[in-house]
Formats: C-alpha cells, structure tokens, sequence
C-alpha cells in the first residue's frame, strides 16, 4: 500500500465507524479483504461473499492461501505475494481465485501493504475484481479506480486501526483483572499474616506478661509488710506490667480483633463501641436476622471495609450520629453506614494519595459485590454494599 496523506485519514478518523459503513456500501461490488501482518484474514465484505461463496463465519481466521488454486499453493504463490507486497508496498496481477464449491473464479489481484506511522507492517488491503465484471464496466467506474483505491486503502487503514486498539483494549481489560488479582491476593496474604502474629504476639509475650506480673504480685504481697519501699517499687512495677499488657492488646486487637473468631455480628459491636469511645459519635446499629457463619475471608473483608469507612467518617465528615444497619435478603448480605456531616464533593473521590475509597470499592469487587455511595453537601453521606452469601454458609 502507498503510505497514506494525513489529508486523507484526519477526517476519516474523525468519524470512523460511520466512514467505514459508508465506504465499505459503496464499495459493495468489489471484493475487499483484511489480512494480518501473518496474511491471516480479518475481515470481509458483501462483495467477497458473492465472488467466492464463502460468508465471514467460514473465512474469518483462514490463511488467505486457501482463496489460491492448489498448484499454486505448492509452488509458494501466497508468500511469495505477501513478500512482493511487504517489499514493493502493492502488488497487481491477474490469476485464479478459488471458490467454496471448488470452482476458480479468475480475477484481478491487488494487494497492498498496510503499515503505521514507524512504516511497520500490520497487515494487507487485499482487492478481487471479477474480470468478467470488469471488462463490462462503464468508463465512468474505470476512470473512477484510481479515486477508488484511494478510499480502499482508507478504509483497509482504518479497519486495521480499529483492529489494533481492540487489541490493545482487551489487553488493558486482562491487565486491570490481573491487578486486582494480586490486590486481593495481596489483601489475604496480609489478612493471614496479621492473623498469624496476633497469635504469636498473644501466645508468646502474652503469656509472658502475665507470668512475670504474678511473680510481682508475689512478690509484693510477701515485702510489703517487712519492705514498704521494695513493695513500693514492687507496686509501680505491677503497674507498669499492666500498662504493657494493655498496650499489647491493642496492638493485637488492631493486628485483627480475636472477636472476630466469635463471629462477624460480635465483631461489628466490637468496632461500635470502640468507635464511640474514640470518638464520642452516637451510633446506631441494628441486625435484622440471627448470626450465621460467614467464611473467615468474607466476614473480614466486611469488617476491614466497617474499620475504614468509620476512620473516613472520623477523619472527614464532622457527624455527630452513625447509622450501621447489616441486613439478609434471601441469598444477599448488605452493609449500609450512614453519617449525618458535612457530605462529600464528587472531586474528594479520587483525591490523589487517598485510597480509602477505593480500597473500599476493590473488596467489594473482590466479593462479587455491589457498592453504591450517596452524598450531598451538608446532608451526610451513606454506603451500601451488598454481596452474595454463599451455599455453603447458608
């Protein structure tokens, strides 16, 4: 193919689609076929069908040497045709085309290459004229077939552009599916790990703390009497045990609170309370059915998106009341958190270097879930996610 004008593609780029129907039904009468950069085919028209028989869903993905007479596909005619075009940009000849039934149609061959801005090869404008059909034409049609080329290289052009950015779109597709992949498996990985030091931090140092402050305490309880000041200091040292041991819970708790082993209703209380005595925000929580075992990844994903939306609110919307309801539905489990501050603007929702949102959106998305978010200003903002209960924990 000769290398396009930029005249020529700005406006049909413009308007692809369109242009390309256009074209392509006033070209109806020629055979006009896309071939890959591997001479596969990838499209065909109206007028291919009629000359050879063949419809898109039998040709589509075929070599393009099936449409060559056997003999000539021994002695190498179809790569030698792809070759000439890659090299000298169109090739014309006159030769056989086979059709479905078996019988050649002899036709007149135009092949062009098709190639981008760096001049690489994508693919091939391929051109059938019957030349029975030919030799009839008025003059009108045959004075017309240097404009015509033109618009077919057009078309060719933009149908390998169309071609090209679909590839490139399922590959983005594939690309953000694998990313979300590796976040959630990110997010478990995580989750078990935090699991698994919390219970070593309980198991070993735990355990250790309360052995050494019933050694003080004993300690204590035998020199008091005899020993006022090592009672004394016996004393500050229980205190301080117990001030460790406090801290050490938090840490566990904030590692992953162990109520959430008693089940996800117990551990929603659990943030409540701890909420409203941070924060001193009135909260309202309601349950409308009995606690049922959801699995351990699901039940502390609703509890981490709980943990965050709560943080959210604290951070940023100055409420004085929450609203927690966790409702079933049949085979549905939604998550409604409800504030009465200031609200959220649309633009707060991809803030840059804040993720509490979308980390909310992933998890959700991750459970094959819904999340639905309603806000105005000054009238409060309410999440609602719903995701589906398994068999297997109903």
């Amino acid at each position: 193919m000769t290398d396009l004008d930029s005249s020529l593609l700005s406006p049909c780029r413009a308007g692809a689609t369109d242009l390309v129907g256009l074209l392509v039904a006033a070209l109806d009468e020629q055979a006009l076929i896309t071939l890959d950069a591997g001479g596969r085919i990838v499209s065909w028209n109206r007028a291919a069908e009629l000359l050879t028989g063949y419809c898109e869903d039998d040709i589509l993905g075929r070599h393009v040497s099936c449409l060559y007479p056997p003999r000539h596909i021994a002695d190498g005619a179809p790569e030698f045709d792809l070759k000439q075009a890659r090299c000298r940009k169109k090739i014309c000849h006159q030769g056989w085309c086979m059709g479905k039934n078996g019988s050649p149609v002899c036709v007149s061959m135009t092949l062009h290459r098709l190639v981008n801005s760096r001049h690489e090869v994508l693919g091939y404008g391929l051109i059938l004229r019957d030349d029975a059909g030919a030799a009839s034409a008025p003059p009108a049609q045959i004075a017309a077939a240097g404009s015509t080329s033109e618009l077919v290289q057009a078309i060719t052009m933009l149908q390998s552009e169309v071609t090209e950015r679909r590839r490139i779109e399922h590959e983005l597709l594939q690309l953000q599916s694998l990313l979300r992949e590796l976040a959630a498996h990110q997010d478990q990985i995580k989750e078990d790990e935090r699991k698994r030091i919390a219970r070593e931090i309980h198991d070993e140092l735990g355990q250790n703390l309360l052995a050494l402050r019933l050694d003080v305490s004993m300690l204590m309880a035998r020199c008091a009497s005899r020993h006022p000041r090592l009672g004394q200091k016996a004393l500050a040292a229980l205190g301080q045990i117990d001030a460790i041991m406090s801290s050490v819970r938090t840490i566990i708790n904030n590692l992953r609170p162990g109520v959430l082993d008693f089940g996800l209703h117990a551990a929603i209380e659990w943030q409540v309370r701890e909420f409203q005595r941070r924060s001193l925000v009135v909260c309202d929580l309601h349950f409308d059915h009995a606690e049922f075992k959801l699995g351990d990844h699901r039940a502390t994903a609703l509890f981490r998106i709980l943990q965050e939306s709560l943080t959210n609110i604290n951070r940023h919307s100055q409420a004085s009341r929450v609203s927690i309801a966790l409702k079933r539905s049949g085979n549905r489990l939604s998550l409604s958190i409800a504030d009465n501050g200031i609200g959220m603007h649309p633009g707060c929702r991809r803030k840059s270097n804040s993720f509490g949102l979308v980390g909310i959106t992933e998890r959700i998305h991750h459970l094959n879930g819904e999340l639905t978010i309603d806000s105005a200003r000054g009238h409060g903002t309410t999440l609602r996610m719903t995701i589906p209960i398994l068999p297997e924990e109903d």
